[in-house]
């Protein structure tokens, strides 16, 4: 399959956005989830006859089109994560909603892998509370998928109904099964039996604080970090012995509400992995994030004999890349049931 599919997918997609958009006249970002919505049921979705005729007709031409275009599922992704893109540009959508870039999702999906792996687990039950575009989440299950070793059943939740309904059609056209929850993740969830979590968490402050005062991370006086209460509500709602893979900002511990942040942890679970992220995936050194794997005591889980630390190489450079698989593999042997 070539590069070419790729890109005549990405423009026929593209194509179908500017005929939507026209008619609806909502988002880009809204406009892309609604196709995706109707290439996956194969129809298009007529509400107070909007769309009107002649442009469901010119619609169902292209997604004809689409689906002659056999990508593969990574393909198909990437196809789609470029739409995603553009979209989120030209919406001007803000830093908090910006997609996760693969490269993050690889290296999550890496963690994930090893551990899973020495826990010898077959059936995985997996959330993300801050979906976002769903690319995170669909990059780990895709990667995780590949390996032909788990069944994969996913969660995701959020509290923006334009960004869910897109997580949402984007797994449907990858033929991914996705629940998705419109809602805030810091107030209670509805699902339950969940054995990992991954997230890229929005970063700033949160606005109610009489939700926040139930969390041990909530700042003393004024409002608290809305990163902090998602990664306790996360933890929390694990199964025991439940792993937590957060992407949060680098100075994480050094705010000045990281001493409540600090205490908890040392209480409630166990800090496994800080790693930071390849600089060459940010903007600036203010911009930098790095990955938090956490683990909720229970079932067995104990605190890892040397926490992971250090820098994740660039994921283009394969040679170091390889020597870190190494050490996360070394790493992971602590996990053994």
């Amino acid at each position: 399959m070539s590069e070419k599919d790729m890109q005549s997918y990405f423009d026929k997609l593209n194509k179908a956005n500017s005929l939507l958009m026209e008619s609806l006249k909502v988002s880009n970002i809204d406009t892309l989830a609604e196709n995706l919505t109707n290439i996956s049921d194969g129809k298009v979705y007529v509400e107070n006859s909007v769309p009107d005729q002649a442009t469901v007709a010119k619609l169902e031409a292209i997604y004809q089109e689409l689906k002659q275009l056999n990508l593969t599922p990574l393909q198909l992704k990437q196809a789609i994560t470029v739409a995603i893109i553009k979209a989120q540009k030209d919406d001007k959508a803000e830093v908090n909603k910006l997609m996760t870039p693969d490269a993050i999702g690889l290296i999550a999906s890496l963690i994930a892998y090893e551990v899973l792996n020495v826990q010898n687990k077959k059936t995985v039950n997996i959330v993300d509370p801050t979906v976002g575009t769903g690319n995170l989440l669909i990059e780990v299950i895709e990667q995780l998928n590949m390996t032909d070793k788990f069944h994969i059943n996913a969660a995701a939740l959020d509290n923006d109904d334009t960004l869910v309904a897109l997580a949402k059609s984007f797994s449907e056209v990858m033929n991914l099964n996705l629940d998705a929850y419109h809602q805030d993740s810091v107030a209670d969830w509805d699902i339950t039996d969940i054995d990992m979590a991954v997230a890229d968490l929005p970063v700033g402050y949160y606005p109610i604080d009489e939700n926040a005062k139930n969390f041990q991370t909530s700042a003393e006086s004024g409002h608290s970090y809305a990163h902090h209460l998602l990664i306790e509500q996360t933890m929390n709602n694990l199964n025991d012995g439940g792993l937590g893979i957060f992407i949060v900002p680098s100075q994480i511990f050094q705010t000045d509400q990281a001493k409540k942040l600090s205490e908890w942890m040392v209480s409630s679970v166990y800090l496994q992995a800080v790693l930071d992220l390849p600089a060459n995936l940010f903007a600036s050194k203010e911009a930098q994030k790095a990955v938090v794997v956490l683990q909720k005591h229970g079932n067995n889980a104990k605190q890892v004999e040397n926490v992971l630390m250090g820098t994740i190489p660039d994921t283009n450079n394969p040679k170091l890349f390889e020597g870190f698989k190494d050490q996360l593999q070394d790493w992971a042997k602590n996990f053994k049931g």
